[in-house]
């Protein structure tokens, strides 16, 4: 079992405001998970939209109709996609839209 650090109230967790936030190390016992690589066939552009993207597009849809003016809209509606590389294009053209100034850019790790 783990035992609390000490001047802390929960196992295994440092005093706030101790460690540096990018120099954070793990500290007691942990199981690594290997997770393998999806095959070859786990995508495939031109198979049709399951029902998990289906549903995708159905809420990208949804937040473009109530956050866009009509003229800023992509125009395609989510039950005339019919592909993968359909889906994949139509979310990524609304998320551009909805987020114009792209993903925050991820700081480079410090090597160990």
């Amino acid at each position: 079992m783990n035992e609390a650090a000490p001047g802390t109230s929960q196992p295994g967790r440092r005093k706030q405001g101790t460690a540096k936030k990018s120099t954070a190390q793990l500290t007691g016992d942990y199981t690594s998970i290997r997770v393998p690589l999806p095959p070859a066939s786990a995508f495939n552009k031109n198979r049709p939209p399951g029902l998990l993207l289906q549903a995708q597009l159905q809420h990208i849809h949804h937040a473009e109709s109530a956050r866009l003016p009509k003229e800023k809209r992509d125009g395609r509606r989510p039950e005339d996609i019919h592909t993968e590389a359909e889906a994949a294009a139509y979310i990524a053209a609304v998320t551009g839209i909805l987020h114009p100034q792209g993903r925050k850019k991820s700081r480079a790790r410090a090597s160990r």
